[in-house]
């Protein structure tokens, strides 16, 4: 069979499928709706949605649309000015802005990832028992076996307090406390970050494959020794899938967290907001361009380790 022909006939299937797939009138309706709604909401002058008429709401979004066009390229209408227009501002605030920005996640990220991973020996459930993995350990005490019924619980449940509390209540307490320094934003994000990552990297290990862990123990080996050379090198790529996952949260709540009055983009965020859309946006692509460059050197870092 030719090329061409066996094309057809992939198509043909494809069509047949397509044909014979389940359609369902509910969701049709609901589509419907949602988009009925969706346009009643922005043409409608009435006072649920405001008093401005739809031809009014209209012309504000295309106002705001021309707004966002670099202002050189607004006056002159010659597209070649954005760059010297955008590399100004990268080097007026921009690039401390965002060197600020990415040193606080980064500081955060490392912070909490350095509080978690030693402490996983005590939060496994698996590990952090008298028995690890149902296995006998000797002769225990009656303080060794109150240990280890306590710990456990304890750090998961502190793992679980420190990520309730919202990172941007955490920085804007310890503001009050330490000052206005990049500090108190570093621990707020390290704080909430370290429940997070103890309940993330947890599950990991409490799914992880233990027959060698488990045959390492029966061997006389001890929790620290079993977690290091065992578990731990097995599970790091999935490790660092969420450490680099919440390192781009990081950058994306440091952003966030500058709106208290530190310099970092979204100090200059919130500067712009309202009165210089453009770099408002140049701001938020800066920020985003950096977090897809951490994205792409995760995955390269994963698959150089895989």
């Amino acid at each position: 069979m030719s090329l061409a022909a066996t094309l057809t006939d992939r198509q043909g299937r494809v069509d047949d499928l397509r044909r014979q797939r389940t359609r369902s009138p509910f969701l049709a309706v609901i589509v419907s709706v949602l988009a009925v709604g969706i346009a009643w909401a922005w043409l409608s002058a009435g006072p649920l949605f405001g008093r401005l008429s739809g031809e009014r709401r209209w012309q504000n979004f295309t106002n705001f649309l021309h707004e966002l066009v670099p202002s050189p390229v607004r006056k002159s209408g010659d597209w070649s000015e954005a760059l010297p227009w955008a590399w100004g501002l990268l080097t007026d605030e921009g690039f401390v802005a965002l060197m600020t920005t990415l040193g606080i996640a980064t500081a955060a990220i490392i912070l909490a990832a350095m509080i978690v991973l030693p402490i996983l020996i005590f939060a496994s459930r698996q590990l952090s028992r008298l028995s690890p993995f149902g296995l006998q350990s000797g002769e225990a005490g009656p303080i060794h076996s109150a240990f280890w019924r306590i710990v456990g619980p304890v750090i998961r449940f502190g793992f679980v307090l420190s990520r309730a509390i919202p990172e941007y209540l955490l920085a804007f307490l310890l503001l009050s406390l330490l000052g206005l320094q990049v500090w108190p934003l570093v621990l707020a994000l390290a704080i909430h970050n370290t429940g997070i990552l103890g309940r993330l990297w947890g599950e990991v290990v409490e799914n992880a494959d233990t027959a060698a862990a488990e045959n390492a123990m029966a061997s006389g080996s001890d929790r620290t020794s079993v977690y290091a050379t065992r578990i731990l090198p097995g599970v790091f790529n999935r490790f660092l899938i969420y450490l680099f996952y919440r390192w781009e949260t990081c950058v994306k709540d440091a952003t966030v967290l500058g709106m208290l009055g530190l310099l970092t983009l979204g100090k200059l965020i919130a500067l712009s907001k309202g009165f210089f859309w453009d770099r408002m946006l140049f701001y938020i692509l800066l920020g985003s361009a950096v977090i897809l460059i951490s994205d792409l050197f995760s995955t390269w870092l994963r698959r150089h380790l895989r």
